[in-house]
């Protein structure tokens, strides 16, 4: 099968989204994904979260402080930062979590905003 002209690629942005929580909690890449999904399903609709197309891309976290980058489709950043905004828990361990910033490529994102 061959590859789309890159004309035709979708075009990504991604978030860089910091993750902070109690002192000796456990959260993993899964957990965040799924619970991007389920904030995107409730917040703007099942046709929205597929237009949002939200996908965590690097993820770490350590003794309750960590980051994650989370890849969106271009033209949807407003709705995916809201999105990310409504997460208040990850898999019942309360995190507070806020969006650094935004860029064109996930090693620009990790680069400067990180």
């Amino acid at each position: 099968m061959k590859h789309l002209p890159k004309h035709l690629r979708p075009r990504w942005r991604y978030l860089a989204v910091e993750l902070r929580g109690e002192p000796g909690t456990a959260v993993g890449r899964t957990d965040l994904q799924r619970e991007l999904w389920f904030a995107a399903q409730n917040l703007v609709g099942d046709a929205g979260s597929a237009a949002v197309d939200l996908s965590v891309v690097d993820f770490a976290f350590d003794d309750g402080e960590g980051h994650a980058v989370v890849r969106t489709r271009r033209g949807e950043t407003r709705r995916a930062r809201a999105v990310v905004a409504c997460l208040d828990a990850v898999d019942s361990v309360e995190l507070g979590v806020r969006v650094r910033g935004t860029s064109g490529t996930a090693r620009a994102c990790l680069d400067s905003h990180l």
